[in-house]
């Protein structure tokens, strides 16, 4: 049953354009056949598309992804198309064989792709892909500090340019070619109790600091150092540090990471042992965050991506939930739509896609459905602001004047 289960799968993506090439060292060659729809004239971001949708082809090949698809058809359409798929994969590098236009609305991109199952975060030309098909996401920390010695202080993250395990994290992120907010930049905000609010873990304050910085993902936490008692290291102090994180996706406001560290560092001297063992459990921690960012960024971009999409102009729920049924095949890729809530005229959606934001945005704006327009207002990495506008009435045909003619 299992190897008949495989060879379907097996011969459903290779009529899905993917073709087994050669096994080098440390990495699987395929072959892949991505298209990406032509909207507007927009040749380049239909190119796009079909980059990625070959690097997907390529993956779930090499993985064997298992497809679930539950389809709903009623009246003869489809109303329903839920694909869950599972990958662990990622395309280390890729090569393009050919390219482009096979119609006047497609365009197709085949390529020879290694994909590699190891951990993505060891793979720095991985990484470096990964990174540009999320836009590049700018990363900001936010971590207050107690020091072996130091007072409790509300306001302490203010009195230094820069603690020792936003140093630490900073190096560790720019490793990776991560692009950092300045933290220096960050304590420049005059709102200094929603600084301290997001430190403690308000999420809320947290995406809005970083989206009034430009950062799409900011981390935040606390980090502590003390002496431990009953250790005795012939004169030297035993000195601990523990950190606890939380990744927030400032776009959307949800936590996306959290993760604590501890670590412990010798030393005659209290305040340099605790900055040292701060600085260790940094390291350790930075190592964690980056492997758990990267795998739910991975995820997004071979698998599916959720993108809130916030829809204004709408006049009441039945129109809010007529949309919701349109919106499922106003643009491809799209798996999932579900309406979160509906506020006035504005109504939020969580749209599950192959794909990203900025595609989503491309396909939908200016569409018409049914009797409106969509008008894309604002972009960003997981969120769309569209505006609905909707069609002016027809004008009344003129009435003739019934009877007949009276004679002149």
């Amino acid at each position: 049953m299992r190897s008949r289960l495989f060879s379907v799968v097996y011969a459903l993506v290779l009529c899905c354009g993917v073709a087994l090439a050669q096994t080098p060292a440390g990495g699987t060659q395929v072959e892949s056949t991505g298209l990406g729809a032509i909207t507007y004239n927009d040749i380049p971001a239909a190119r796009d598309r079909a980059m990625d949708d070959a690097k997907r082809k390529a993956v779930e090949f090499v993985l064997g992804t298992l497809i679930d698809s539950r389809t709903r058809v009623e009246n003869y359409q489809v109303m329903e198309d839920q694909i869950l798929s599972w990958t662990r994969g990622y395309v280390r590098n890729y090569k393009i064989l050919s390219e482009g236009k096979t119609a006047e609305d497609m365009y197709e991109v085949k390529m020879l792709a290694t994909v590699d199952q190891a951990n993505i975060s060891r793979d720095v030309e991985a990484v470096q892909n990964l990174l540009q098909s999320m836009g590049n996401p700018r990363v900001m920390f936010l971590f207050d500090e107690q020091n072996i010695g130091e007072a409790v202080d509300r306001y302490h993250f203010f009195q230094v340019d820069m603690t020792a395990t936003e140093t630490s994290l900073m190096n560790k992120f720019l490793e990776k070619n991560f692009q950092v907010v300045d933290p220096g930049t960050v304590r420049q905000n005059k709102e200094r109790d929603a600084v301290v609010a997001a430190i403690n873990g308000d999420s809320k304050a947290a995406a809005s600091i970083a989206a009034a910085l430009d950062a799409e993902v900011v981390i935040t936490g606390k980090a502590v150092a003390k002496v431990a008692s009953g250790v005795n290291l012939g004169g030297m102090k035993s000195c601990q540090a523990s950190i606890t994180a939380r990744v927030i996706d400032a776009d959307v406001g949800t936590v996306i990471a959290t993760s604590s560290k501890s670590a412990a560092y010798p030393h005659i001297d209290e305040m340099v042992g605790g900055t040292k063992a701060i600085e260790k459990a940094a390291n350790l921690l930075g190592d964690e965050l980056i492997a758990r960012i990267l795998e739910k960024w991975r995820s997004r971009v071979y698998s599916a991506n959720s993108v809130k999409l916030l829809v204004t102009g709408l006049n009441n729920y039945n129109e809010a939930a007529n949309f919701r049924g349109a919106l499922s095949f106003a643009a491809r890729g799209i798996k999932a739509v579900t309406q979160r809530n509906l506020a006035g005229n504005t109504a939020e959606y969580e749209v599950q896609i192959q794909g990203n934001a900025d595609q989503l945005a491309r396909e939908l704006d200016q569409r018409v459905l049914a009797n409106y327009s969509l008008a894309v207002q604002n972009v960003t990495a997981n969120k769309i602001m569209v505006k609905l506008v909707h069609a002016e009435p027809s004008p009344a045909p003129e009435q003739l004047p019934s009877g007949n003619p009276q004679p002149e």
